[in-house]
């Protein structure tokens, strides 16, 4: 087998956004630095998703030192700066996990609103947000769905896609870190990884959900649910859910870039798919 490699580097800066690829990345206290650092919620602080409003994945938003520029097709570009953000910060929720966000102000408010032609609000991870990663709570976690990272592989979507009858696209998936040169599924066994200085505990399979069906620039699911119900087929784990890709948790701070060798530290065998007929 050829070596493992980091493949591609991706950054959501607001929850369910188009994504940002880069060549190199910093690894921070909650994961990519700038990933998924704001998030859509509506009126009463409930987070927004592309689950219910795929419009989101056609968000192009773009961190900038010190602030944010949102922009979509047909609407006028908005820079945020967050020496600008009050302290204001709101109640909001991450699947049923309580925090306090910081407000981004009006006009992102507005322009958020108007892209989405309905009435939310713009939040931001501010130095007082806390939410601890939920069972593992010494370390935080930043809007993601549960854990910092996700790590998913080329050659698992190859063997996915050879049983898919329809095209699927790793941004489906919406990763952090994408690995090459692996068996299909080798992921499965990794328990902790190096790339470059930083140490990884790779902590869960991801369960996937009804996201994996948008395609990219789409705003309508695939109507054979797909990749999903042949996820279901191949993938299921013995819980029921759907498995692809991994929950990574960044053991130490440092520079990761594209290319670079990803050393597996310490592996074992995981019973993670029932058998399914």
């Amino acid at each position: 087998m050829s070596q493992i490699h980091l493949h591609s580097i991706h950054q959501h800066p607001v929850k369910s956004c188009a994504p940002i690829e880069l060549s190199r990345g910093w690894i921070d206290e909650l994961g990519l630095s700038g990933d998924r650092r704001y998030m859509v919620a509506d009126e009463n602080g409930l987070f927004m998703t592309a689950r219910k409003y795929p419009k989101l994945t056609r968000l192009m938003a773009t961190p900038f030192n010190g602030g944010l520029i949102l922009a979509a097709h047909g609407a006028p570009t908005l820079a945020l700066h967050e020496a600008d953000y009050r302290d204001d910060y709101r109640k909001t929720e991450v699947w049923k996990q309580p925090l306090q966000a910081q407000h981004c102000g009006v006009d992102a408010q507005q322009w958020i609103s108007a892209f989405l032609d309905t009435p939310c609000q713009l939040l931001f991870y501010g130095e007082k947000t806390e939410r601890p990663i939920k069972d593992f709570t010494e370390q935080q976690v930043s809007f993601a769905d549960g854990y910092p990272l996700l790590l998913t592989s080329t050659t698992s979507l190859d063997w996915l896609q050879e049983r898919c009858p329809d095209f699927i696209a790793m941004q489906q998936f919406r990763p952090n870190l994408v690995a090459n040169g692996n068996l299909p599924f080798a992921e499965d066994n990794w328990q902790e990884i190096q790339i470059g200085e930083v140490r990884f505990t790779v902590h869960s399979p991801c369960e996937r959900c009804k996201l994996t069906t948008l395609p990219p620039n789409s705003i309508e699911f695939n109507s054979h649910q797909e990749p999903l119900r042949t996820m279901l087929k191949y993938r299921r784990a013995h819980k029921g859910g759907a498995l692809f890709g991994q929950n990574l948790i960044a053991q130490n701070r440092g520079v990761i870039a594209a290319g670079m060798p990803i050393e597996v530290i310490k592996q074992a065998p995981a019973d993670l798919i029932r058998d399914i007929e």
